[in-house]
């Protein structure tokens, strides 16, 4: 049984399923070159069908998301009277009540709009175009793509981003392949655009650069600015659900919030920076604690579990047994969560067969060289690839690597990434430079799977490291060793790697590792600032053309600069 997943919203992506097993996924972006792109992800549908020798025929099905839209949903007007009462009886100004009183119903206005009619109108194409279309709720299918995954036969499942389907976060629970819900916040209370707004206050792009805010975060005091911001949000223990604080005049679900621009004149984008980062994991772990009294395992999907340093806090909680962040955690992974409901659907049962995220396009000899030769670039192709790559590394020299598989989700994981020596501190403004960048976050590490819990403090599974989803506490071998993978507070994001992950990149560490006796690199997205990562041969050649980066590999060819 083959099933096409579709998510049409931000990072646009499509997937194929076939009998349970993920076994292709791209986003409109790597195709079209638009970061973050969304809209019906054709271009993608066309090469995944090109790339998997399939028609549109042999589709048993086709999924995706927007479900509220087909029942007529609307936002809970009871809900939204109670909100509008709770500003009415505070002690904000006149002037302040009728601003926050006009906002909310101005959102729920556009989010009646959004459901049963922007979204509608993309779900009647989407059945024009393709038969069998299942449609599922938005929140749901981010719950699938971690639950089915996770490899857990029981656990509560959290998602949490800025909207879908009517929702900013919902609870479930799973077990045996049934998702049940158990409660869900309102989009007019969403944590996603609480976080992003804090993003573009400080000068940055909201929905794209709120890993910034969590690097600059470290740097900060959360405490200078916690009695204006701890009025934003909270956790409403008796309905389970996340609260925005509209009553005390500052929260809006609204990326543009212009009630926030008073914090800039008081407080270091550092502070603000930081104390956005403690509110987001005081709610959230709150909310975790409050889940259940005993025990649990725990599945995470949505834009918000993005946050490696929120999924830490997650995961050393006392209550959480394990945890499991789906890779691709964001709206692109709905087209892997909406297929894989529509599986469960016809088949009443689950395989778990997400081993990487190596799931998109590969490119062969003749492309690469078609390549090479279009730009009249000179390549060697060394007997021992992976030790040259070694050497080149340990001179301090920088390294895009082009190989195999593209990776599905917003992590590169060695396929499509640039790959430097960890030693020298100040690889991070050299590699900012010569990419064009600006990042407060160290770049992360891949390391040897049996050099995991040598560098870093981990009591449990070495699994939640497969696809840079966590961050962990390092030991002072990797501070010194590493230290340009080393954040200002002393963790790391790593990736961990074995023969069954990546045999190039086993390959790469274990040749570096007979040089400097370290099984630690850095790899960062292959990308020039601004763009998606790059997807095609073409993509790579241009993007190291207009960088300053030392050597391209593509496949087992050897590239410097002309």
């Amino acid at each position: 049984m083959k099933v096409i997943g579709i998510n049409y919203l931000s990072e646009s992506s499509v997937c194929l399923v076939e009998n349970g097993i993920v076994k292709y996924a791209i986003s409109e972006e790597r195709l079209n070159r638009k970061k973050n792109w969304y809209g019906i992800p054709y271009a993608s549908i066309k090469k995944l069908l090109k790339d998997t020798k399939n028609k549109i025929s042999d589709i048993d099905l086709f999924a995706t998301c927007g479900l509220s839209s087909l029942v007529n949903d609307v936002p809970d007007i009871g809900y939204l009277k109670k909100k509008i009462y709770e500003i009415k009886v505070s002690k904000l100004s006149k002037k302040i009540k009728k601003k926050q009183i006009s906002f909310l119903k101005k959102r729920s206005k556009h989010e009646d709009y959004v459901i049963n009619v922007r979204t509608r109108k993309i779900i009647d194409e989407l059945k024009k175009k393709f038969k069998n279309l299942k449609v599922f709720d938005h929140h749901t299918s981010h719950a699938a793509s971690a639950v089915y995954n996770s490899n857990f036969s029981e656990c509560y499942c959290l998602t949490i981003d800025g909207w879908g389907d009517n929702a900013s976060a919902k609870i479930f629970f799973y077990q045996r392949g049934k998702i049940r819900e158990i409660n869900k916040t309102s989009s007019l209370d969403s944590l996603g655009y609480f976080y992003g707004s804090i993003t573009k206050l400080l000068g940055f792009k909201p929905h794209q650069h709120e890993g910034k805010i969590l690097g600059l975060a470290a740097y900060g005091d959360p405490k200078k600015a916690m009695k204006d911001m701890s009025k934003l949000i909270s956790y409403d223990k008796k309905n389970k659900r996340f609260k925005a604080n509209y009553e005390k005049g500052i929260y809006q679900a609204s990326f543009n919030n212009k009630n926030l621009n008073f914090l800039k004149r008081k407080y270091s984008a550092q502070d603000i920076a930081a104390c956005a980062q403690f509110l987001l994991e005081k709610v959230v772990l709150e909310c975790v604690n409050d889940l259940s009294k005993n025990k649990f395992n725990l599945a995470l999907a949505g834009g918000i579990f993005a946050n490696v340093k929120l999924n830490q806090k997650i995961k050393d909680q006392k209550i959480v047994k394990k945890i499991y962040v789906f890779p691709n955690m964001g709206d692109g992974g709905l087209s892997i969560g909406s297929a894989l409901l529509a599986y469960y659907q016809k088949n009443k049962k689950i395989r778990v067969s997400l081993e990487n995220c190596y799931l998109g396009p590969q490119y062969y000899k003749d492309d690469l060289l078609k390549e090479i030769k279009k730009y009249r670039l000179k390549f060697l192709k060394p007997k021992n690839i992976e030790k040259e790559i070694a050497f080149l590394l340990n001179k301090g020299l920088v390294v895009a690597h082009f190989n195999n598989r593209m990776e599905f989700g917003p992590r590169a994981l060695g396929n499509r990434s640039i790959l430097c020596s960890a030693k020298n501190k100040n690889i991070n403004d050299i590699l900012n430079k010569k990419l064009g960048r600006t990042e407060f976050m160290p770049f992360a590490p891949i390391v040897l799977e049996k050099s995991m819990r040598k560098y870093f403090k981990i009591k449990d599974s070495l699994n939640d490291y497969k696809f840079m989803t966590i961050t962990c506490d390092c030991k002072k071998i990797m501070i010194n060793n590493s230290p340009a993978a080393v954040h200002i507070d002393n963790t790391a994001r790593p990736q961990m790697i074995n023969k069954k992950i990546s045999l190039r990149l086993f390959k790469i560490l274990n040749e570096y590792k007979k040089i400097t006796k370290i099984p630690v690199l850095i790899n960062t997205s292959f990308n020039m600032h601004e763009e998606p990562i790059v997807c095609s041969p073409n993509d790579a050649i241009r993007a190291f053309l207009a960088s300053k980066i030392d050597y391209l590999i593509l496949e087992k060819y050897l590239i410097q600069k002309p």
